[in-house]
């Protein structure tokens, strides 16, 4: 590749973090909190233990990560990362699975989701029932309409990306200070405290209920880590990236807990099983009337476009990263950047092809009875995955540690390590251990032999 095809440092340390906390909160803790409830079995105190696991393990993970955001600050994040640690193979093969599968199942799933707040906004005014089909479509519209504006407004789409991160934590604080403010006034139902156990239909084991929640909540807690996608185009990107990592996900950690609490503090359990994604909406009319339920869809559509824009940001330039591999075989000319927009426009177009077959595959499965009787939830599948690979790169620290290649205290970087590691292995065990967890690692399995096809040979 032409030395002086370089993607240009335009993003500053409020970007970065940006990204860290945008591609966090804005979508899985609006539509994920009946999916915790639902796998914990109406279990308010398991949902509560599971955010407090999984944000601390993520918090780690962050602190861990950061220390390959020090050590390589430029060109491909976490492919950089692992082709440095274990090697070109290594790096082709998570490549393939970034490109193929990862980033675009995720950024489908993101603008169907926010299809769906926006349909039930409109249902607000017009007289039709929303379905599956109409989230599909205006999800699809949302995709073509931010694909340009990166192409072409590439700046405005890091504006956007600053805008959408203050506007959609106000509501997560303002909601986290409502259920609070109760607790502390006495206005909480019984129903409605940690002494809520369940439905009494319980047929697992506390522990067990704790595990089965871990895959929903780490599909909320997901995104911290893309930020690393773009770390080229952040400016002083050896401070800048560590911090936004750790400044990142230690304010979503406490966002999120602070936010379940004052959901459950108003709402039992089973209200938020039963009213699913609208939840939130049912939550917000309680304390200012429709009003108020009309304010909340905004901030939530809002909030979702943003988290869509942030994973469509990463994934029109995965293809162009996955291209210049040593070891992927050369096609489409994804390793070209447009001389007029300073984009890899070819993977652009492709990145958002790939999107919009997984925005089709996610209507199948959320319409086809053999899935939905079987609760198969595609979002999961990518979950799997860069669990195994952060796993793997937080292992692969410790030797790095031995050879005194990062600078600072190496006890204290082991021990965060350590933990970031444990983290890793409880949710993987209570993602294998959940319903349909082994089809999610099998598929990841099937995808990752799938690689061999577009490997170079030497």
């Amino acid at each position: 590749m032409d030395r002086n095809q370089k993607l240009e440092a335009k993003y500053g340390l409020f970007t970065a973090i940006s990204m860290v906390i945008g591609q966090v909160i804005g979508s899985g803790i609006f539509f994920k909190v009946d999916d915790v409830l639902l796998a914990t079995e109406g279990n308010i105190l398991a949902g509560f233990l599971g955010f407090v696991i999984v944000g601390i393990s993520v918090v780690f993970a962050g602190i861990s990560m950061a220390n390959y955001a020090e050590l390589l600050p430029k060109d491909g994040g976490i492919l950089s990362y692992v082709n440095y640690r274990f090697g070109e193979t290594a790096s082709f093969f998570v490549g393939w699975m970034y490109m193929s599968l990862f980033y675009p199942v995720l950024t489908a799933v993101l603008f169907t989701v926010s299809g769906i707040y926006i349909a039930h906004l409109l249902a607000e005014f017009m007289n039709f029932e929303p379905t599956f089909l109409h989230f599909t479509l205006i999800g699809f519209v949302n995709l073509l309409i931010f694909f340009v504006i990166n192409i072409f407004r590439p700046r405005s789409s890091g504006i956007f990306q600053q805008m959408t991160t203050v506007l959609k934590v106000l509501p997560l604080i303002l909601i986290a200070s409502l259920g609070i403010l109760s607790l502390f006034k006495g206005d909480v139902n019984q129903i409605n405290s940690f002494s809520q156990v369940g439905n009494g239909l319980q047929s697992k084991s506390f522990i067990l209920l704790v595990a089965a929640s871990f895959i929903p909540i780490s599909f909320a807690f997901d995104g911290w880590y893309i930020a690393t996608q773009i770390s080229s185009e952040i400016k002083n990107s050896r401070k800048n990236l560590p911090k936004a990592l750790i400044i990142g996900t230690i304010s979503v950690m406490f966002i999120y807990i602070a936010y379940y609490l004052g959901i459950v503090f108003r709402m039992s359990g089973s209200e938020i099983i039963n009213l699913k994604d609208t939840y939130i909406t049912e939550f917000a009319r309680k304390f200012a009337s429709n009003s108020g339920a009309l304010l909340m869809q905004l901030f939530i559509i809002i909030s979702v476009l943003g988290t869509s824009n942030g994973l469509l940001l990463a994934t029109i330039r995965v293809p162009y990263q996955f291209a210049n591999l040593e070891k992927s075989k050369k096609f489409l000319n994804l390793n070209k950047v447009d001389e007029k927009t300073k984009m890899p426009l070819n993977s652009a177009v492709f990145g958002t092809a790939a999107i919009v077959f997984y925005i089709i595959l996610y209507y199948l499965t959320n319409t086809y009875p053999y899935f939905t009787e079987r609760n198969f939830d595609i979002s999961a599948i990518p979950i799997v995955f860069i669990y195994l690979v952060n796993g793997g790169l937080f292992v692969g620290l410790f030797q790095l540690f031995k050879k005194n290649v990062f600078p600072g205290n190496r006890f204290f970087k082991s021990a965060m390590a350590v933990i970031a590691v444990l983290g890793n292995i409880i949710v993987l065990f209570g993602t294998a251990s959940a319903p349909n967890g082994i089809a999610y690692f099998g598929v990841n399995l099937l995808f990752i032999l799938g690689g061999f096809l577009l490997m170079r040979k030497n």
